[in-house]
C-alpha cells in the first residue's frame, strides 16, 4: 500500500482521559484548539490523527488535509464517501441513499478498499452531504 501524501497536518490539544489511537478520526473538543474522539456516529469530523497520543490534555497531529491512514468499520470500497462511523473513530461507507433526507458529515473519500477493521487510504475532503427526500 502506497504511504500517506503530506500536506496539512495541525496539532491539537487531545483531551480524551485515555487518550486517542493513530488512524483515527477526531473531532472538536469544547475549546479552540482541542480534539477527542468522536461521541457518535456521523459526527463532523477535524480529520484523522498521525500518530498515538496515550495522554491526556498533550498534543496530537492531525491530518486536516490530504491522504491518510484509516481504520474501517465494515466494508469500505475504492471511490467510497466515508463518514465516522462509531466512537472508537473508525470510517464507514457513508450511504446516500437518494429519496432518504440525512446530513452525512463526510470525512473524505477511499483511495483503496478495506474490510472490517482494517487500514485504507482515505483522501480528506470534510463537507457535509445533505440528501433530500422525495
Amino acid at each position: 500500500m502506497a504511504g500517506a501524501t503530506y500536506v496539512l497536518d495541525k496539532t491539537y490539544k487531545e483531551i480524551d482521559a485515555a487518550g486517542v489511537g493513530i488512524h483515527r478520526a477526531v473531532v472538536p473538543g469544547s475549546n479552540d484548539g482541542e480534539c477527542k474522539l468522536p461521541t457518535a456516529a456521523n459526527q463532523f469530523a477535524l480529520g484523522i490523527t498521525q500518530e498515538a497520543q496515550s495522554s491526556q490534555n498533550e498534543n496530537v497531529a492531525v491530518r486536516v488535509y490530504g491522504i491518510s491512514r484509516a481504520y474501517a468499520s465494515g466494508t469500505v470500497n475504492k471511490g467510497d464517501p466515508v463518514e465516522v462511523a462509531s466512537t472508537a473513530g473508525d470510517l464507514r461507507t457513508a450511504t446516500l441513499t437518494p429519496g432518504t433526507a440525512a446530513v452525512h458529515h463526510i470525512v473524505g473519500y477511499a483511495e483503496t478498499s478495506a474490510t472490517t477493521g482494517g487500514v485504507f487510504m482515505v483522501r480528506l475532503a470534510q463537507s457535509p452531504v445533505s440528501v433530500a427526500a422525495s
